[in-house]
């Protein structure tokens, strides 16, 4: 029954995507407008307002105010973006993701080595799998993306729907490892992209560091599968250029991950995509609560759990 509810769901979506892109932006400018002069109807204001307080306490208020609405103004359009990346062409897509230097992974893969790419929630991540028109004549090679599954099985099946239109695999995170050396098993490379930027449940947290002035608690899966299977890690730097046309360029990390120590990856990571948001700071999700777990209470989720792994700091 999900199923049928789903591909319901996408066709509704798909007509809706068939609208032109100035009349979808149209939507969200109203929409934009409305909040501007209520500010109550901004989606988690408390959230978004608190985050950039925090993360840039050396702006003055007009800076902050600013900067919140132009978040939200970038968010609207995104969600327009993504609506019509439903029903969007390869040629429109490309037009509007442009990757520079990918190249150079091409070259690893073809090499016979795997790539692992991490990135933040910048500009409109649902366009990065569209890099994968630059590597399908590329002979047993997979491109994927890691994610969390969703509660709701209507909505999983309908975002899995909707990411494989590019060719790639959506891989659930607790089946990374296994998959992965799957691939190495049979012969296969593959890039793998992963959205490091979100908050880690307690027991899956093993590392705090800086970030936008705070504690913070960081991913380290991706280092610890990059290490082990010895990978390329590069960061994609997104950027925006215009209204709905996004740049991502490939950054080398390290090109050899097995002999480094530990975290070094994920500390990396943290301070490229830290600078990535200064530049363009509407770009990232400030609606999302990054900071809702902070290091004195995760002390105390230790004392009660004494069996779990300690963090490093």
């Amino acid at each position: 029954m999900s199923k049928v509810i789903a591909y319901i769901l996408y066709g509704i979506v798909w007509v809706i995507s068939l609208l032109p892109m100035p009349i979808l932006y149209l939507f969200s400018d109203i929409v934009w407008l409305l909040m501007f002069f209520c500010p109550p109807l901004r989606y988690r204001k408390k959230i978004v307002r608190n985050n950039l307080i925090l993360s840039f306490p050396e702006k003055d208020r007009k800076w902050l105010r600013r900067t919140e609405r132009r978040f939200y103004y970038q968010f609207l359009c995104q969600l327009m973006e993504a609506l019509k990346t439903v029903s969007a062409s390869r040629r429109w897509v490309k037009r509007h993701m442009e990757f520079v230097g990918y190249e150079h992974i091409r070259e690893e893969i073809l090499k016979g080595r795997s790539n692992i790419g991490y990135l933040g929630h910048l500009g409109n991540w649902e366009l990065i799998p569209s890099m994968m028109y630059h590597f399908e004549d590329i002979e047993n090679f997979r491109g994927c993306q890691v994610y969390h599954k969703l509660e709701n099985p209507v909505m999983e099946l309908f975002m899995l729907k909707l990411r494989s239109k590019y060719g790639t695999e959506s891989i659930p995170m607790e089946h990374v490892l296994r998959r992965f050396l799957e691939f190495r098993n049979t012969g296969k490379t593959f890039f793998v992209g992963m959205i490091a930027d979100q908050v880690p449940l307690w027991w899956n947290t093993h590392y705090w560091t800086q970030f936008f002035h705070r504690k913070t608690p960081v991913f380290t899966g991706a280092e610890r599968i990059a290490r082990k299977l010895d990978t390329d890690v590069w960061y994609m730097h997104i950027t925006r250029k215009r209204r709905g046309y996004y740049r991502c360029e490939f950054e080398l990390m390290f090109d050899r991950t097995k002999d480094l120590e530990d975290f070094a990856v994920t500390e990396r990571y943290m301070r490229l995509l830290e600078d990535n948001i200064k530049e363009c700071p509407e770009l990232w999700l400030w609606t999302h609560n990054r900071w809702k777990r902070n290091y004195e209470e995760y002390h105390q989720w230790l004392m009660q759990h004494q069996n779990a792994d300690r963090p490093r700091n």
